[in-house]
């Protein structure tokens, strides 16, 4: 692939990327190859999340100014660890070094753990950065160690176009990514960059857009099409087949539209989020129906 075609293709999906991005993947071509994506499946796939996770290259740290009810939403009581109340909310609002101290720093000592903050303000120094939104002191340590790069004393060349690239690409390899973007498996690759299935949806509508502009000629259209099929989708189309998916499922591992509506279906039928994904709760909603059936 030839850097400028991928430009190309970043530019036209998103106008509003930050020259810190586009700088990076213009001077990038060595380090994608040291990387071994050198094919427009894996360019794809690492964009979509690239681009999910900043925002369409618009986002260099992590915003930390919630308002008390956006923070009730995603830290709140049963949405995080950090378990904020309405109380702390409405006494937080608008502190993003507060607000950042408390769910990721000391003020939640259970992450701070996690992720390596041990000194105040860590929270806040440490929060997401860069390319795949690097959080913690650990990580960027981590990340420095591998980059050859003093991130954890200087975060702010996580952004620098020398080295943005550098974490992402480090972290695509240690978990793997390229075996699982030849598959077209998406929802693997998100489940290890973000440790679940939040954004999947948009993910995909990344790397929808991006697929179109990076495919070779000849290549399929629809996303869906393109890879191997997965073993694990292949025993979801089995189970749904057997919980009396309509129509049958072709039990081909190949997570489309036929097997992304039978999931909804089921979702619905059981009283769970109808996203279309299937996800942990989902997955455990089906083995205990298929466990009723089958009178374990």
């Amino acid at each position: 692939m030839d850097i400028k075609d991928i430009i190309k293709a970043v530019e036209r999906v998103a106008p509003s990327a930050q020259d810190n991005y586009l700088d990076a993947i213009r001077g990038g071509d060595a380090l994608f190859k040291t990387h071994n994506i050198t094919t427009p499946l894996r360019m794809a796939h690492f964009l979509a999340q690239a681009l999910h996770e900043t925002g369409g290259f618009r986002i260099l740290r992590e915003n930390m100014n919630y308002s008390a009810r956006r923070m009730i939403e995603i830290f709140g009581v049963g949405q995080h660890s950090a378990a904020v109340t309405n109380a702390e909310a409405s006494r937080l609002a608008g502190n993003e070094q507060a607000i950042a101290e408390r769910v990721y720093g000391l003020g939640n000592p259970r992450k701070a753990h996690e992720l390596g903050n041990t000194n105040p303000g860590d929270g806040f120094l440490y929060r997401g950065n860069g390319i795949l939104q690097t959080t913690g002191r650990g990580n960027h340590k981590l990340m420095g160690t591998a980059a050859g790069v003093d991130f954890e004393g200087h975060p702010d060349l996580v952004t620098d176009p020398n080295h943005a690239l550098k974490p992402a690409l480090i972290e695509w390899t240690q978990n793997n990514l390229n075996d699982f973007a030849d598959k077209n498996d998406i929802r693997t690759i998100t489940r290890k960059i973000n440790g679940g299935f939040n954004g999947l949806p948009e993910r995909k509508a990344w790397f929808d857009k991006v697929w179109l502009l990076l495919k070779d000629a000849g290549d399929p259209v629809e996303d869906f099409e393109i890879g191997d099929g997965e073993d694990d989708v292949k025993q979801l189309q089995k189970d749904l087949n057997a919980l009396g998916a309509d129509p049958q499922l072709t039990e081909d591992g190949r997570y489309g539209p036929n097997t992304e509506q039978a999931v909804r279906e089921f979702q619905a039928a059981a009283g769970v989020k109808a996203d279309g994904i299937a996800g942990p709760v989902t997955e455990a909603a089906i083995k205990l129906r298929l466990d009723t059936i089958r009178g374990r």
